[in-house]
């Protein structure tokens, strides 16, 4: 989950780190739309990833992280404030910037991933192996 000009890096997360090269459900959604549904699956045994953003759309995101925190949600935060961005960018350009520093970050999480479950990111059933 993520908002503004992150929203797509949540996306390709979601479909290309989580589902091709990981093997795990994933869906994504803005922050923005949480409460418009996603929020009725929260518990504490659900995991979420929030993609959290430095500047307009901030406080989205901090809505959303809240409520899972409020109801004890298995919650991973990579949060662009958390890596000085606001202190190099200026604020009327942040928002196109987080995705960049976002992506990257999120890379080394997923390597870290792959390690800790065992599953490198190049594994594959399908893709590359047959015809499609």
């Amino acid at each position: 989950m993520s908002s503004g000009a992150t929203t797509e890096v949540a996306y390709s997360t979601s479909i290309c780190l989580m589902m091709e090269m990981q093997w795990i459900n994933s869906g994504t959604f803005h922050s923005g739309e949480f409460f418009h549904g996603p929020f009725e699956i929260v518990d504490k045994d659900v995991p979420f990833i929030l993609l959290m953003n430095d500047g307009s759309t901030r406080p989205i995101d901090a809505r959303a992280l809240t409520f899972l925190q409020r109801f004890k949600a298995k919650v991973s935060v990579v949060d662009a404030l958390d890596y000085g961005l606001s202190s190099a960018i200026p604020k009327t350009v942040i928002d196109y910037f987080n995705p960049m520093l976002i992506t990257a970050v999120f890379r080394v999480y997923a390597e870290e991933l792959s390690y800790s479950r065992q599953h490198p990111l190049t594994k594959r059933r399908y893709m590359w192996k047959l015809q499609y």
